[in-house]
């Protein structure tokens, strides 16, 4: 068999075989197409029956209300009026089964005149028509579903008003829901069913509950009703409603069985419309069409192969040979080029060997003045712009430009947790190297194919998916990245061990996906979670309403002197208590709250200089007379206040116990740069009170700015302690300020000590005294 021959049939096999492979997916993916399109239709034809059933009955309930009749029935509170004059209208809607009833409330749910019983005149329901309530109190017209005391069904409700625009009453128009599978299967042509749900029908009179029921079968929590189709009720225990299709086998025929919830007024589920399709039609096209495309495809490849055999053997020889021309000049040798001689032929195929002769001796002239000079410099610009230098990844310009093209994409922006702090300890060199073995064994060897990484910042990485997946998809493989980089111990060549974390913030969204994500990784900073999901409304609207409430109980608190002080006992290393921290709490009805509920959004308020006060008087209160030193925190806005400020040092001069007391301040930039808070600690020590730096080692640590402030007292930050027992990285850097500490003669505190395993490490390394919920929980006594 020549090469040609085996070429045609191995072209033949290969049309066959992908028109096979074609089909085959053509039909999975069109059996599940096929199946939500039937949903959707159904839907479709479901919501406008609904739709329509609701227009008519709401068109009728806009004449009733305005009608004159009716309005001066209620003014004049007289219910004979309003029958005499409607019960036409009743007569003619009910017999041509419109409406199955017509009901005039008097606020907020009275009835007024039941055209379907008339008995029931000053009867209130408001237990059971929260619909009517609404509207009489809202002034608003509504139509929706509702299971209300005798059947369930669709209504129209309406407010009444008098000339002039006060609220008289209102109306309710209902039409019974069991027409629904009837009419829907004229419609659809499938089979369909209603049922309910058991705790919907609690709200129906006993009597009224017993006739609802009678054609009806109860099973389990579910109420079979209305029905086009023998549906055995036990069928129901097979069915799980939180699905929308599933697979059911009714009389030994399998169906596809399509399940829409009906809810009510209230937004509660009262039950289900059912229908019942099948595939049969579907497999029946798709038989007939594939045997069409086989017979297609089949003849014309036999025409092709037929016809062309003899003249492909003379193209293909051609094509060879201006294969290894281009081949030649794709290898960049020339040589042969010059050997031959244009040709004088007509032929397609022979002008475009000239073409290819002429093409590549242009190239070559090309290729020998620019070929090194253009090329390195056009990687080396395309390196600057689109990837970064340390890691050789992706960066910022070519995340957005790959974003351009995949706007449907999911991003991850990840962040090393306490990076500042490598870099501070350990040095840039430790730090890059950081950033090199995580982009290496820790995220590029996992990304692979379906997901890229860019770097787009000193320690920040963009995760991006490359193929469409599903948002819990997208979420797993972000925690299992986090957890390879927590689980994974980078090691130098100076024998230091870095563990790194990582916090992320993710984004589904389609618009400023960057933005978005960067606002989801400041929440899951501030709340100290491993991830968070972008969420509009969580991030602006819930957020704004919380701060709000927030601020009220501030307000509160600060009116009515419910500003309140726990304290939490400082240790020794035999446990023994030396001190005393002054914790602020706000009383908030029966409730206590902690800082971390009001204390952020307090400071940016005018009511927290007030707070501070309060601290500060019911402390030194607490300690007048007594022996022990006690602490109060500030951050650097209290002393930058100039009424808190002045209220300090007043507060130390009066007191009798200033040289007990210890201001803890919040170490930040502010306290280092700035000459008003040095001023401030300065005075306030020569007025007998010692300073301690509170949340020591958290990112401004600079131990030779600290000698400049001269602190009693050193409190270590709770993250490098809480699982010191566990994290080599914090021991290295707790051990580096302990040193530093007792060369400078400055007691160091650790905070967080919550077990005794972390308490045995704090005491190993040196550490002075000890907080924690291992031996005092902060108390409103002492």
């Amino acid at each position: 068999m020549t090469n040609l021959n085996k070429s045609l049939y191995l072209i033949a096999i290969t049309a066959i075989t992908f028109f096979i492979l074609n089909e085959l997916s053509s039909l999975w993916f069109g059996i599940e197409k096929e199946k939500q399109a039937i949903y959707q239709k159904d839907k479709i034809i479901l919501d406008n029956l609904m739709k329509a059933q609701l227009e008519n009955v709401k068109i009728l309930s806009d004449l009733l209300s305005a009608n004159e009749f009716v309005i001066k029935g209620y003014k004049e509170n007289n219910p004979e009026i309003i029958k005499r004059h409607i019960a036409p209208i009743w007569n003619k809607v009910r017999h041509e089964k419109l409406t199955y009833e017509i009901h005039f409330f008097k606020p907020p749910a009275v009835s007024f005149v039941n055209f379907s019983n008339f008995n029931t005149i000053g009867t209130d329901v408001s237990d059971v028509r929260s619909d009517i309530q609404w509207v009489t109190s809202s002034f608003k017209p509504s139509t929706h579903l509702l299971m209300c005391k005798s059947y369930a069904g669709l209504r129209a409700t309406e407010p009444i008003f008098d000339n002039y625009g006060n609220i008289l009453g209102g109306l309710s128009l209902g039409k019974k829901i069991d027409w629904i599978p009837g009419v829907l299967k004229e419609n659809s042509h499938h089979d369909s069913f209603l049922v309910y749900e058991k705790n919907a029908t609690n709200t129906l009179v006993s009597k009224y509950y017993n006739s609802f029921i009678e054609d009806k079968e109860i099973v389990g929590n579910y109420i079979l009703g209305d029905r086009t189709i023998n549906f055995p009720a036990k069928k129901i225990q097979e069915i799980d409603f939180t699905k929308k299709i599933q697979e059911i086998e009714i009389n030994e025929k399998t169906y596809f069985l399509n399940i829409y919830p009906i809810v009510d007024f209230n937004k509660n589920t009262m039950g289900y419309v059912c229908t019942l399709s099948t595939l049969d039609q579907f497999f029946e096209k798709f038989e007939i069409d594939l045997v069409k495309s086989f017979l297609l495809i089949f003849t014309t490849a036999f025409i092709i192969f037929y016809l062309t055999r003899r003249r492909t053997m003379t193209i293909l020889k051609k094509i060879s040979f201006i294969k290894q021309l281009t081949n030649k000049i794709k290898n960049k040798d020339f040589t042969k080029l010059h050997e031959i001689p244009l040709a004088k032929n007509d032929n397609s195929l022979w002008e475009l060997q000239n073409n290819v002769i002429t093409m590549g001796l242009e190239l070559e002239k090309s290729y020998n003045l620019l070929k090194e000079e253009n090329k390195e410099k056009d990687q080396k610009l395309f390196k600057q712009f689109y990837y970064d230098t340390l890691t050789k990844l992706p960066n910022r310009n070519k995340l957005f430009e790959d974003l351009k093209f995949d706007p449907r994409s999911f991003i991850a922006l990840l962040d090393i947790k306490d990076f500042k702090q490598i870099n501070d300890v350990f040095g840039f060199e430790i730090g890059n190297l950081v950033l090199q073995q995580v982009t290496k064994t820790s995220l590029s060897e996992i990304t692979g194919y379906y997901y890229n990484i860019y770097r787009i910042g000193s320690d920040r990485f963009i995760i991006k998916n490359n193929v469409l997946m599903e948002q819990e998809e997208f979420i797993s493989f972000i925690q299992k990245i986090m957890h390879c980089i927590e689980t994974d111990t980078i090691h130098t060549d100076n024998d230091i061990s870095v563990s790194v974390e990582m916090y992320a913030g993710i984004c589904f969204d389609k618009e400023s996906k960057l933005a978005k994500a960067e606002m989801a990784l400041t929440k899951a900073k501030r709340q100290n979670k491993d991830y968070v999901v972008y969420n509009e409304n969580d991030t602006e609207k819930t957020l704004h309403t919380q701060n709000l409430n927030t601020i009220n109980k501030i307000k509160t608190a600060v009116e009515t002197d419910n500003i309140l002080v726990y304290f939490q006992g400082i240790v020794d290393k035999n446990q023994k208590v030396k001190k005393y921290e002054a914790l602020v709490r706000l009383q908030d009805g029966d409730t206590v709250l902690s800082p971390y509920f009001f204390l952020e959004i307090a400071q940016k308020t005018k009511y927290y200089p007030s707070i501070t006060k309060a601290v500060i008087t019911k402390t030194f209160e607490q300690f007048e007379g007594k022996e022990s030193l006690f602490s109060i925190n500030l951050s650097a806005s209290d002393i930058l206040h100039e009424e808190t400020n002045k209220f300090i040092k007043e507060q130390l001069r009066n007191s009798h116990n200033a040289h007990h007391a210890v201001f803890e301040i919040l170490e930040s930039e502010e306290i280092y740069s700035l000459q008003e808070v040095q001023k401030f600690l300065q005075e306030i020590k020569l007025l007998g009170a010692k300073i301690a730096i509170d949340d020591f080692g958290t990112g401004y640590s600079n131990f030779s700015q600290l000698l400049n402030i001269e602190p009693n007292f050193l409190k270590i930050d709770g993250s490098l302690i809480k699982n010191i027992d566990t994290d080599l990285r914090a021991q290295q850097v707790v051990k580096s300020i302990i040193t530093f500490a007792k060369e400078s003669n400055i007691t160091t505190i650790a905070e967080f000590v919550h077990s005794q395993d972390v308490f045995e490490v704090c005491k190993a390394l040196g550490i002075d005294e000890f907080q924690g919920y291992l031996f005092f929980e902060p108390s409103p006594t002492i």
